[in-house]
């Protein structure tokens, strides 16, 4: 099915079927995949908001598992980095076929930058995050849904 062709609201409803995920807030899946500049009632900042907290969040959880591994500081930094960076974020997005996802910014075309997928995969962190009370356990699954886990 070529979800793209699918309406703007049924993107997001697809995405949680495919990875087996619901929200509560209704609110949360298609600002999670609204790229900046698409009109809306309340701004046209799209996702931007929840990648910032999902940014976070990722960051959040590599260090700790790095913590947890008993690694150097400098070490997790590095895995911290590379797990976390527009390069991976954007690799793993168009690997797991998030574009099909996302409302784009209407002068973009089809067209998904490097940038806007990176940021689509930490907003679907930021609203998991949120919709979830704010517990990052609760993120983990997620988190290795998307492969964005410590490297073994």
């Amino acid at each position: 099915m070529a979800f793209s062709r699918l309406p703007v609201p049924s993107r997001a409803n697809a995405f949680q079927v495919q990875f087996n995920m619901t929200f509560q807030d209704e609110a949360l899946p298609s600002e999670t995949f609204r790229a900046s500049g698409v009109p809306h009632r309340d701004g046209n900042d799209g996702n931007k908001s929840l990648a910032q907290i999902g940014d976070t969040v990722l960051q959040l959880y590599l260090q700790l598992e790095g913590r947890a591994r008993r690694a150097s500081r400098d070490h997790i930094s590095e895995v911290t980095k590379k797990v976390a960076g527009n390069a991976n974020l954007t690799q793993r997005g168009f690997a797991l076929g998030i574009d099909a996802y996302i409302h784009n910014n209407p002068s973009q075309g089809s067209y998904i930058s490097d940038k806007l997928m990176a940021t689509t995969m930490e907003a679907i962190l930021g609203a998991v995050f949120l919709d979830r009370g704010r517990d990052l356990a609760a993120v983990k699954p997620v988190i290795i849904a998307l492969g964005l886990t410590w490297p073994e």
